[in-house]
């Protein structure tokens, strides 16, 4: 692992400044519309994206012990929380869906907080189920979808 200097500097010039970030599949219509959705409700600025596909992705997730072949196994969203510091956590499944609920915070928050009650062997059962099914909900790209000039500046890789 690199420095803690290293890597704050790494993770500011990539324009996270303590926000967290949203590895997801670049490819799949329904992580697509999920990005989306988070955009449309971060009023505070609190994420930013890469798709898995990036070099970007593949360096944080391989800095913290993932794999591309266990990535494509588990078909699972990532969230890094201080990406970059000593502090840098890696979330995986539905405890992304949570935290990302839980930083949107208003009413998100209590729905955030409702869901964090399940324990997570439901919640991550219930989260394989529907993504092992995500293609057959949306469509997937043959390439990822450039975002909208407005959102470029959340996006990373």
């Amino acid at each position: 692992m690199v420095d803690g200097a290293a890597m704050s500097e790494n993770a500011s010039t990539n324009g996270l400044d303590g926000r967290a970030l949203m590895l997801y599949d670049g490819l799949c219509g329904l992580c697509h519309l999920s990005v989306q959705w988070v955009i449309r409700h971060d009023d505070a600025d609190r994420f930013r994206f890469a798709p898995q596909q990036s070099a970007l992705a593949a360096q944080i997730l391989a800095r913290c012990g993932v794999d591309r072949e266990s990535m494509l196994k588990s078909n699972s969203v990532y969230m890094v929380l201080n990406a970059g510091t000593a502090q840098e956590r890696l979330l995986a499944q539905s405890d992304v869906a949570v935290n990302v609920l839980l930083l949107l915070g208003g009413r998100w928050r209590f729905l955030g907080k409702l869901l964090r009650a399940i324990p997570s062997f439901a919640r991550n059962a219930a989260y394989r189920l529907f993504a092992r099914n995500r293609y057959r909900v949306t469509r997937q790209y043959e390439v990822c979808p450039l975002p909208q000039e407005a959102e470029r500046m959340k996006f990373l890789a």
